[in-house]
């Protein structure tokens, strides 16, 4: 990987609404002048992971030696397009941080790990909600 030098931020609305970019912005740029790099560009993305395929091309195109998000979910809501965010990043040689997660580059080891077992937690609580359901649809179908 080479010395990071330009960073791309990347913020996704919340159900905060606009206001919560320009924090996420605002903690991002933060994080990027405190490890001396340049801020090269920002995504906003107020849909449904709008600027999430940008990001990616521009990632495969060089504009930028790392990408930083205040939290993980900002990336995304799914781990998985977060996984494959960062393959797509260690791929082309592109860092991809978390302001949470201080410096853990989530395309090291340590931050495949992290973000697998995030992953995990995510399935389980999906598995749970709908275990939930069920049991729910069964309860009433029994009244």
């Amino acid at each position: 990987m080479i010395e990071e030098k330009r960073v791309a931020v990347y913020t996704r609305q919340g159900r905060r609404g606009p206001e919560d970019l320009a924090l996420q912005e605002q903690d991002c740029t933060e994080w990027a002048k405190k490890r001396g790099m340049e801020v090269a560009h920002v995504y906003q993305s107020t849909g449904s992971d709008d600027q999430f395929l940008d990001l990616l091309n521009d990632i495969a195109a060089g504009r930028f030696d790392a990408v930083v998000a205040s939290k993980t979910n900002r990336f995304s809501q799914r781990t998985a397009k977060v996984v494959a965010l960062a393959e797509t990043a260690r791929n082309h040689g592109v860092a991809v941080h978390v302001v949470e997660w201080d410096d853990l580059d989530l395309t090291s080891s340590m931050g495949k790990l992290s973000l697998h077992t995030l992953g995990a937690f995510e399935d389980l609580e999906i598995e749970q909600a709908r275990a939930e359901k069920e049991v729910r649809e069964s309860w009433d179908k029994r009244r």
